[in-house]
């Protein structure tokens, strides 16, 4: 019975998700295996927290490597400024993603379906509920990700020729750890 109700959540999840599930890539990000930092002993997707996004701001993450960037001055008051007016445009996505994943709660048998002991199997709609709540987070990941070319490059507006190249490199790892944070699913078919 456990096994029909985790093979009905894997119908229910985006196919990205369901590969993800069984150990393989599926086209995730940060995958290594069957079980990855990304999901855990269930097989199910980790999402961060709203407050575990809200760190992936690119003018942070500049002022975090002030010195290695040499930034002066000037370019860091231009960026504390920027960075108060991203965590701004972001609010609103992050509480919509936060309301979602505090109630993300998966049943517990579905933590190790191969072993007994783990409750009684989760109903249809229970099965239904969280994939509805798996698809909400990645939809806001999704946003955070569109509004993320934009806010970099305001970011590298504001950094001289000279400092571009390391700038950027930030940016970038940055930009990669926000795609390992939350589980995304590939465009058109494509891996991402």
């Amino acid at each position: 019975m456990r096994v029909v109700n985790v093979l009905l959540l894997l119908s229910l999840l985006p196919p990205t998700l369901a590969a993800q599930g069984m150990g393989g890539m599926g086209g995730m990000r940060g995958m290594r295996g069957p079980i990855s930092e990304n999901t855990g002993r269930r097989g199910l997707p980790k999402f961060a927290t709203a407050k575990e996004l809200e760190r992936f701001n690119a003018a942070d993450a500049l002022l975090q490597d002030a010195r290695k960037l040499k930034l002066t001055e000037e370019q860091v008051a231009q960026l504390t400024t920027l960075r108060a007016t991203l965590y701004e445009r972001n609010a609103d996505l992050l509480v919509r993603y936060d309301s979602v994943r505090r109630d993300y709660h998966p049943p517990r048998s579905l933590e190790n379906p191969n072993q007994g002991g783990g409750g009684e199997p989760p109903s249809q709609e229970e099965m239904m509920h969280l994939g509805d709540q798996m698809r909400a987070m990645m939809a806001v990941a999704e946003q955070l990700m569109l509004r993320r070319p934009e806010q970099i490059a305001l970011c590298l507006a504001l950094v001289d020729e000279s400092q571009r190249e390391k700038a950027n490199k930030v940016l970038e790892d940055q930009t990669d750890d926000l795609k390992d944070a939350v589980p995304q699913r590939p465009q058109n078919g494509r891996r991402r």
